[in-house]
């Protein structure tokens, strides 16, 4: 069923009159309206009056007066109500015109104040109220709404400040993680690095220090600083102290004024009172699992920190971070492949080498005591005499009893039968004794272990090719006159100590001169193989110590 709406003829043409009428209402404007409300019923009031002065008095008074009287009276009435319309009307306007300004004159001042607000974006502007009636109320809403302008306003700033702040951060950190992932040198990445920290914060100066054994600082890479700052700045003995307690505390420190604090130390203060640098901010720079190193950023004029900047810096830190330890582990790969490479040749070498030794040894010996019992064994062949006969079989004997005992020694020398028979307790004790005995060096071996010692065949013949090379170590290096095995078993790893009382050397140095160090690296390599740790220790005139520990399942 559909429903049709009927309506007549004249409601449109209504609706459009009345439609007209409003839009030429609305084109008049305000103060025109209100004059116009006040003065026309005065008017429509006077001329009311007139009319009926004129068509209706005159009716009246004919009843009491002559025509004569009539006539003045009417004429002195239509001069009275001309006079009494013209004041109401002067009177009107001045109503009128007074109300407009009353009315108008807050909503004129709340329309110039929304043009200024729309051209010039002033939102300091205000809208004066002096009254509570409808157009104060107005007023009230039109400053609300410049409020919530306002405020919205400075929330956008606040919000675009914000966002360029983090743009800024995120720059520097795509920056900063690119170089850190870059394989160039490590110089080359810690340079660009510390350059462009250095030019996000708008520093002047700073320094990268990177964190080694044996608590030491080093200097990594550092910008516009002399190299007197860097002599002096960096003072072992006095400023590095000082720098490690900074590491240990793990917080950044802020130094206002470096002369004046009273924990800077004298070589630093002067410094940088030499490079004219007043304010210090100092950033652990925190690893994994380790503490990686220092950065130290300097200005020349105090300056206050704020949260963006704070922040910003705490990421540069972590960045920095990152950086060092990716620098420092691209250098650890190349040195590694390097010294795998130098490792496989030196292997390869050390095969031929020993081929070349059992081959003489063997051709030497060997080869030679066979011929002399093949030349024995031909001249007994010879012999009739029994006691001729008894002498060179013995000697026969004893010959074929040390021929057996050098390949017996070189069977050992390759692979002990004992490690595989017996297992790596027994090995172990056969080799200390022989080599305390070649080398006459004071070797002690002690085994503190619960229960049965044996381990995996890898892990056994491991362990013992690199006790084997640690003592030979010990016999041609460190001019010992004693050292110690110690090895103890606990539930789920096996420790092993080997320590002596020899000259000791410098470790890192060591580890960097290429073939000295290749040894220390080849044990290292082994005992990693088998999942295991091998570290040592060792100073100057101070001995060495090999610290190895393997998992046990």
């Amino acid at each position: 069923m559909t429903i049709q709406s009927v309506s007549t003829g004249d409601t449109p043409k209504r609706r459009s009159i009345w439609a007209v009428i409003w839009i030429w209402a609305g084109r008049v404007p305000l103060r025109s309206k209100i004059i116009g409300i006040v003065v026309a019923p005065l008017l429509i009031l006077g001329i009311t009056m007139a009319w009926w002065v004129r068509n209706e008095l005159g009716g009246w008074l004919s009843y009491l007066l002559s025509e004569e009287r009539v006539a003045q009276a009417m004429s002195v009435g239509m001069r009275g109500v001309f006079i009494i319309t013209v004041i109401a009307a002067v009177a009107g306007l001045a109503i009128a015109w007074f109300l407009t300004w009353l009315l108008t004159r807050p909503i004129l001042q709340i329309t110039h104040i929304a043009m200024y607000v729309k051209d010039g974006g002033d939102l300091s502007l205000r809208a004066p109220v002096w009254a509570n009636d409808e157009i104060g109320q107005l007023g009230h809403a039109f400053n609300a709404m410049i409020d919530s302008l306002q405020r919205s306003r400075d929330d956008l700033r606040r919000s675009n400040r914000e966002l360029a702040e983090r743009n800024e951060e995120l720059a520097v950190l795509y920056e900063l993680a690119q170089a850190a992932s870059h394989p160039l040198t490590r110089t080359a990445v810690l340079d660009y690095s510390l350059q462009r920290s250095l030019s996000a914060v708008e520093a002047d100066a700073g320094i990268l220090l990177r964190f080694s054994n044996h608590d030491t600082l080093t200097i990594a890479t550092s910008y516009n600083l002399s190299p007197e700052f860097l002599a002096r700045g960096v003072h072992p003995e006095s400023v590095v102290p000082f720098l490690l307690n900074v590491m240990n505390e793990g917080q950044a420190r802020y130094i206002a004024n470096v002369v004046e604090h009273s924990a800077a130390p004298a070589e630093l203060i002067v410094a940088c009172q030499h490079e004219g640098l007043t304010t210090a901010l100092l950033f652990p720079l925190q690893g994994q699992d380790t503490m990686l190193g220092l950065w130290a950023i300097f200005f020349r004029q105090g300056v206050t920190l704020a949260e963006h900047d704070r922040r910003l810096l705490d990421a540069i830190c972590g960045q920095l971070s990152v950086a060092l330890e990716n620098t420092h582990l691209w250098e650890q790969l190349r040195q590694k492949e390097r010294i795998r490479a130098q490792l496989l040749n030196k292997v390869v070498s050390a095969q031929e080498e020993e081929r070349r030794r059992i081959s003489r040894e063997l051709h030497d010996e060997t080869g030679q005591a066979l011929t002399s019992l093949l030349v024995q064994l031909k001249i007994l062949e010879r012999q009739s005499s029994s006691s001729t006969i008894q002498t060179q079989v013995e000697d026969l004997r004893s010959m074929t009893a040390r021929t057996l005992q050098e390949i017996r020694r070189l069977a050992a020398d390759l692979r002990p039968v004992a490690l595989d028979d017996l297992g790596l307790l027994p090995a172990l004790e056969n080799y200390v004794e022989g080599f305390s005995t070649q080398t006459g060096i004071d070797l002690t071996f002690t085994v503190s272990a619960a229960g049965d010692l044996r381990l995996p065949h890898e892990v056994e013949i491991t362990l013992y090719r690199v006790i084997q090379e640690a003592l030979t170590n010990i016999a041609r290096h460190a001019q010992a006159s004693s050292a110690r095995i110690a090895l103890t078993r606990e539930a789920s790893a096996l420790h092993v100590c080997i320590e002596d009382d020899g000259c000791g050397f410098d470790l890192e140095g060591v580890l960097q001169s290429g073939e000295c160090g290749l040894g220390l690296l080849g044990m290292r390599e082994r005992i990693e193989i088998v999942s295991g740790t091998l570290r040592v220790d060792s100073r100057p005139g101070e001995g060495t110590t090999i610290h190895i520990q393997l998992p046990i399942v």
